[in-house]
């Protein structure tokens, strides 16, 4: 009788166990479907984009340029037009749109912080249009606005790489509807050719993912009335004029003298060095001290040892994910195997980069991940094997944009605590003491020219080149070696013709020596930022004569 009556009592138990689960994951499911449709909303999305203006804002006023933010202003500020400007641009190893797009800003201001606003609002752009339109989730997308890429390394520092991906965002948007409107996708990846090398990498990627796609598709694209095959010819023959352009304006002249050569060699150990940038792309933590600027916190750091000795698997774990995840769509598995693949070969055989340049590889996965979700499914993995790699990649993507988050907010503290470059400061210094109406002698040029951009002068001298300039032409003559004695001569040399004293702007201190032996005073130094070579000492020639002129 007990006996019965505790079985019954257990089957009631099981029952309403069963009964609780049946209403429980309904429920749980209920609620992050609650929580996947916040991300969807307009409000969420202009919420998170005006708090990541705001602290956009305050990292910006925070950040002092340095040389690479300043060249692209003076280039777009001393160019008297876009032909003008083209051509000054044949020695910079980038196509023009981030300079074109300044050059009217530079004929409102003559201050560089035109410059951060617009590339403020760039960066704002993007983050706004992945909050709005991307799978993301809400975590996700929060964690993707204040992380390294978007909020800082395309953020704060202003350079053309926050163009590219605010490109591919709108690509992303586009390609959902892409043999409807086949015109905007084209002209969107003709603008991305025409931002940077590694751009162009992903439109040469992203063209071999359409056309795949458009062979698998075509007979159902013939039969849709939605569908012009015409405009979809022209859509390919704008997207080829731009690559084609894109080339052009990267092609080096013959007296180029910055990243010349191709390293062509089959080196083993070389090629697992660069497979080994794929982690080092999705894990951007910088170190918390001076020189944080593309440091590996996780190389370095004795609590993750494990990181550095697994780092190569960890590339091999992304890469399997995104290719399983990405099996049934073989025109979005193309577009990330062939932008990987073709950024790694570009960083082996012609100039490995930094972490800016390291980004474009996790830029290829967000493409892969949003824009290829467009693309046909052919078949249907195994059910159970299908959830699997879903969790596991969702995971995965959680997990590398909280590291991202980590990476941003780490990296906007270090930019408020630390000076980026001291060329600002050493500006208002000159601008200070009435000394920017004198000839100026700036060496070694790459340095002196972010002053130059902060003082809002035409030009001063380079002794690395022989010549008078703002920006920096990099070509084979100033590669030759300028040692200190020669920049006094050069004083020496423009004080007699100019018959004033003459301002020196170095990055490196004159030797006691050659102040002893010459009329020269060191006036100030500027030391311990986070771009090393971006500390200034000034120095005045100032001969003994009684007829120069001296400012009060």
């Amino acid at each position: 009788m007990t006996s019965n009556a505790d079985d019954g009592h257990s089957k009631i138990e099981s029952l309403e166990t069963r009964s609780a689960r049946l209403t429980t994951f309904p429920r749980l499911k209920q609620i992050f479907s609650r929580y996947l449709d916040i991300g969807k909303t307009p409000y969420f999305a202009l919420t998170l984009t005006f708090t990541y203006f705001l602290v956009g804002l305050f990292a910006a006023f925070h950040h002092e340029m340095w040389r690479d933010e300043i060249q692209a202003w003076l280039l777009a500020r001393d160019s008297t037009g876009i032909f003008d400007l083209l051509r000054h641009m044949k020695y910079e190893g980038h196509p023009a749109l981030w300079h074109l797009l300044l050059l009217p800003i530079t004929r409102l201001t003559a201050s560089p912080i035109g410059m951060q606003i617009l590339h403020l609002l760039i960066a704002t752009s993007t983050v706004f249009l992945v909050n709005r339109y991307s799978p993301l989730t809400p975590l996700q997308k929060v964690c993707f606005a204040f992380g390294y890429y978007s909020l800082y390394e395309y953020g704060v520092v202003c350079r053309n790489y926050a163009v590219s991906l605010l490109l591919v965002a709108i690509l992303c948007t586009l390609l959902k509807r892409r043999y409807q409107k086949p015109i905007p996708v084209a002209l969107t990846l003709f603008l991305m050719s025409h931002t940077s090398v590694h751009a162009l990498i992903l439109v040469i990627s992203v063209v071999l993912g359409l056309g795949l796609d458009y062979l698998l598709t075509r007979q159902d694209l013939v039969e849709d009335s939605t569908v012009s095959i015409l405009r979809i010819n022209i859509g390919f023959a704008i997207i080829t004029v731009g690559i084609l352009t894109a080339v052009l304006q990267l092609n080096p002249p013959v007296d180029t003298g910055f990243a010349v050569g191709w390293y062509t060699q089959l080196d083993l150990k070389r090629i697992e060095n660069f497979i080994r940038l794929i982690p080092r792309a999705f894990f951007p933590i910088p170190n918390r001290n001076l020189h944080f600027w593309g440091s590996e916190f996780l190389m370095q750091s004795k609590t993750f040892t494990w990181f550095k000795i697994w780092k190569l698997q960890i590339a091999y774990l992304v890469l399997t994910l995104v290719i399983v995840t990405r099996l049934a769509r073989p025109s979005a598995l193309l577009i990330y195997l062939s932008s990987t693949f073709g950024l790694l070969v570009f960083f082996y055989i012609k100039y490995q980069g930094s972490i800016r340049h390291h980004g474009f590889i996790f830029i290829a996965f967000l493409l892969t991940i949003w824009g290829g979700q467009h693309f046909r499914s052919y078949f249907q993995l195994p059910y159970r094997f299908h959830t699997t790699t879903r969790i596991s990649f969702n995971l995965l993507l959680t997990g590398v944009l909280l590291i991202h988050l980590v990476g941003g907010l780490r990296a906007v503290a270090n930019e408020i605590k630390y000076p980026f470059s001291y060329g600002k400061l050493t500006a208002e210094f000159i601008r200070a003491k009435k000394l920017d109406i004198l000839p100026m002698i700036g060496d070694i040029d790459y340095a002196a020219s972010t002053v130059v951009g902060y003082l809002e002068k035409e030009a001063i001298y380079y002794v690395r080149g022989n010549r008078q300039g703002s920006f920096v032409r990099w070509d084979s003559q100033r590669t030759h070696g300028v040692n200190d004695t020669q920049v006094i001569q050069k004083a020496a040399e423009v004080s007699g013709q100019t018959h004033t004293n003459v301002l020196l702007i170095l990055n490196r201190r004159l030797s006691t020596d050659l102040l002893t032996h010459h009329p020269v005073e060191q006036l100030a130094e500027f030391t311990g930022s986070t771009i090393g070579d971006e500390g200034f000492y000034l120095y005045l020639y100032q001969p003994s004569a009684t007829d120069l002129y001296v400012p009060e």
